[in-house]
């Protein structure tokens, strides 16, 4: 029995490392304070958009991130969307790559984009954070999650298996 529990701590171990070599990333950087400073990675750029007519906020919200290449930003939160003083839509759009900010200008027929992109520091703490509860639109950021979760789950496995190692070699 002792020997299937150490395969199964072993097991455990190799199946979370990954996971525990980007939580052990992010706390070395929280540490020495490197998750500061993303403003300085800023662009704005403006690209052609023209919305479908009686299109809702959200589907517009959605066709842009679509338009722009924003698939981790998908699906769009309703708090996300909003509209400025001009009556312009605005979206707001977080995701593990960093934040843009969108300007839908319909009667210009474009999109104006602000994109802060993450650090190295920031996008490892995203991706510790991430598990299966955040819906995501994108494959990458769901496999992810799901690892998270699973790896989340070894790591318990191997905290208990490593007490009943610790107790049975007593």
């Amino acid at each position: 029995m002792l020997g299937l529990v150490k395969k199964a701590h072993t097991y455990a171990g190799l199946l979370t490392f990954l996971n525990l070599a980007v939580y052990g990333i992010v706390g070395l950087s929280a540490s020495v304070g490197a998750m500061q400073g993303d403003a300085a990675l800023r662009r704005t750029f403006e690209q052609p958009f023209t919305a479908s007519a009686n299109s809702s906020d959200k589907q517009v919200a959605e066709s842009v991130c679509r338009t722009i290449g924003l698939t981790l930003a998908l699906p769009v939160q309703s708090a996300a969307i909003q509209h400025d003083a001009d009556g312009h839509l605005l979206l707001d759009l977080w995701h593990v790559n960093g934040h843009h900010r969108v300007t839908v200008l319909e009667s210009e027929g474009k999109v104006r984009v602000e994109e802060f992109r993450s650090s190295t520091a920031r996008y490892f703490d995203v991706l510790h954070m991430t598990t299966a509860v955040f819906r995501s639109g994108d494959w990458r950021m769901n496999a992810w999650a799901w690892y998270n979760e699973f790896a989340m789950w070894c790591l318990g496995l191997m905290m208990l298996s490593g007490v009943w190692i610790w107790v049975a070699g007593r």
